[in-house]
């Protein structure tokens, strides 16, 4: 008995099974190009919004000085009073003090036109970020009596007459008083509120202009 060799395919069936695969390879190389494009846009839009975080980020201190010294002169004021006496002295009469107090408004000021090109400093540590401001020391720009609230006291011996004021001594000290109040010392006290107002209107004014992104110091020069 003779065994029949198979046949081959008929030549459509085979060139029906290499346009198949032929796509199904195309399909695959379309899908892994799909995905790696996918990949590749995906990695540059989130460089290009991490570059952009970092932009925004980022505090140039020359900018922030600028914009400091557009603003010119930051103001603090301290309530305080200033006092004259004077004391008249008379063997036949007696003595007399005579006292003057008045309210004075003394203001200060920094001028931040005045604002050092390496006045202020980016420093980080950690993930933190200190910004150090280093501005001219307040100085003292005004000083405002209110002579309306002025409290005038005499205190005379006995011995004088009724009608003696002191009416000429008081006088003499009311216009003591603005000679005063210009060489009026500070206490420390006072002279540290001053200070610390200062500090807290420039650190208020730096966190407005970088956003709050850092810890604010202020430095007199």
């Amino acid at each position: 008995m003779t065994t029949t060799p198979p046949l081959s395919p008929p030549l459509a069936t085979r060139t029906a099974i290499i346009i198949a695969a032929t796509i199904a390879i195309i399909a695959t190389l379309l899908a892994i190009a799909s995905l790696v494009y996918t990949i590749r846009r995906e990695r540059t839009r989130e460089a290009a919004v991490a570059r952009l975080m970092t932009e925004r980020n980022t505090i140039n201190p020359a900018d922030v000085a600028a914009s400091l010294r557009t603003l010119k002169l930051i103001t603090v004021q301290i309530t305080t009073s200033v006092r004259v006496e004077k004391k008249v002295e008379s063997m036949l009469l007696g003595d007399a003090n005579i006292a003057v107090q008045t309210p004075v408004v003394v203001s200060y000021g920094t001028d931040l036109s005045q604002l050092a090109a390496d006045g202020i400093r980016i420093e980080t540590v950690g993930d933190k970020k200190i910004i150090r401001v280093k501005v001219p020391a307040p100085t003292r720009q005004a000083v405002e009596i209110f002579a309306e609230a002025q409290q005038a006291t005499v205190q005379k011996n006995w011995r004088r007459y009724v009608w003696w004021t002191g009416s000429n001594e008081l006088s003499e000290a009311k216009a003591q008083v603005p000679l005063e109040a210009r060489a009026l010392e500070l206490l420390p006290a006072d002279r540290k509120k001053i200070e610390d107002d200062t500090r807290e209107q420039v650190r208020r004014l730096i966190e407005a202009l970088v956003s709050s992104q850092g810890q604010v110091i202020v430095e007199f020069e």
